[in-house]
């Protein structure tokens, strides 16, 4: 089986339609498929080559690999070919009509209760009449004319789809500057390509009505079709890829591990549960499209940064190690992460940690019992610390003190990293020596 992912390069891969790339990536997998990445770029006005260059970035960041990419722009004389094809089966016909004139058609078809249907004006011409209006420099747009029929197909997500052709217009595939609309370059490239499975948001449905009366035309197979729900924001609004809401290169920038994303993108919305995972085949195998909900899923920053930070939980030392950079050079990464580990929500967390090392303050303006900081001194450890050397100082200050629990542990916490609440001592102590130990306390 094939699928793809078609993105058209006018502005940033947002969420929304990179769930559509991670959807049919996870589904080719799943089915030891061919994922293919076709880049939709016949809008020579407004696609742009660094959104290209950025899309494919991003889905490359994911840990989405294609087997093949291509640029529509790039086909122009096969999508020639099938043209005339469709000009000789009679299939496409010139219209005339301006914007306006359509525009105006619409309106009137709205104001008196009917669908705003395509009148098919332009279909009644007789040869003459269009001869004219070339030799008059009319350029027209080409209609696709839809056979009268019930158009259906079984969706893998929405079920049972059904279209009476009278209910829409035909669709126009070339614009009157000769530029080409997305169905027909679709259809030819899903063709040309082998494509078994397209997997595709719900905004596409009236589209495949059109797609699947193509491929009919040109006498190929139709794919498999599963149209997605979009994603919402917390509001239930809709996300625009131009204006880079929730970027996957933004959510990048703010330290969210791909596997994150990856993962939320694929189980939002879905019947399972989001677990944590570090490891992509597994999410692959998890995977079912049968899973995904028929309605709309709303796409949370904090699920997604309470994902991203039990994912963190479970990272050992040797899937972060090449991938945090620390301000200071001297500091044992291994045990830092040890200690910070469970308290972060993104990797660049773990320098915030960092800074408890020299933190001190002024035991005097606290409320801390000068017997707990005689006994601490008294016992303080002996270099080098070991994640053993926690648990023994505190046994050592509660039998001389009487001190435990919150009225041991709390004042130490405060003496030692400046804050009231953290990550656990005894994962602290082994990044400190006996000297800083005492410049926490005053003594140094």
């Amino acid at each position: 089986m094939r699928s793809r992912f078609a993105p058209s390069p006018t502005g940033l891969l947002h969420v929304g339609n990179a769930r559509s790339a991670v959807l049919n990536w996870a589904y080719t997998q799943k089915n030891k498929g061919e994922f293919i990445l076709r880049i939709d770029d016949t809008d020579i006005n407004r696609c742009k080559k660094e959104f290209e260059i950025s899309i494919k970035e991003n889905l490359d960041w994911l840990g989405l690999k294609w087997s093949r990419t291509f640029n529509q722009s790039s086909r122009k004389k096969i999508y020639e070919k099938h043209i005339n094809q469709l000009k000789d089966l009679k299939r496409i016909y010139p219209c005339f009509e301006t914007e306006e004139e359509l525009s105006l058609k619409k309106k009137a078809l709205l104001s008196s209760g009917k669908p705003p249907i395509y009148d098919r004006a332009s279909l009644r011409l007789s040869q003459e009449e269009i001869n004219k209006k070339l030799s008059e420099g009319f350029k027209p747009h080409w209609r696709f004319k839809l056979e009268d029929k019930i158009i259906s197909w079984n969706d893998s997500i929405k079920g049972k789809v059904s279209f009476d052709s009278k209910n829409l217009s035909d669709p126009i595939l070339i614009r009157g500057d000769g530029s080409l609309l997305y169905h027909l370059p679709s259809v030819v490239d899903d063709i040309k390509e082998e494509i078994t499975d397209i997997i595709r948001g719900e905004d596409h449905i009236s589209n495949t009505a059109y797609h699947i009366q193509l491929f009919e035309s040109f006498n190929s197979k139709i794919p498999n079709f599963a149209h997605h729900p979009f994603l919402t924001d917390q509001k239930g609004k809709g996300f625009a890829k131009r204006l880079g809401s929730l970027s996957i290169e933004s959510l990048k920038n703010d330290g969210y591990e791909n596997i994150t994303i990856l993962n939320y993108l694929l189980n939002i919305g879905s019947s399972e549960d989001i677990n944590p995972e570090t490891k992509i085949d597994n999410i692959v195998n998890n995977f079912d499209l049968k899973n995904i909900s028929n309605s709309s899923a709303k796409f949370s920053d904090n699920v997604l940064t309470s994902l991203n930070s039990d994912v963190l939980k479970i990272y050992d030392y040797e899937q972060i190690k090449s991938k945090i950079k620390l301000s200071k050079n001297n500091i044992d990464l291994k045990k830092l992460w040890k200690f910070s580990q469970n308290n972060i929500d993104f990797l660049k967390d773990v320098e915030t940690w960092l800074d408890t090392i020299d933190a001190t303050i002024e035991i005097g303006k606290y409320d801390i019992p000068n017997s707990l900081v005689e006994a601490a001194l008294e016992f303080i450890p002996e270099d080098p610390f070991s994640y053993e050397t926690w648990d023994n100082w505190t046994k050592s200050i509660n039998a001389k003190t009487g001190l435990k629990g919150k009225g041991l542990f709390m004042p130490l916490r405060l003496i030692l990293t400046g804050k009231d609440k953290g990550p656990e001592l005894k994962n602290f102590l082994p990044l400190l020596d006996k000297e800083t130990l005492l410049r926490k306390f005053g003594k140094i």
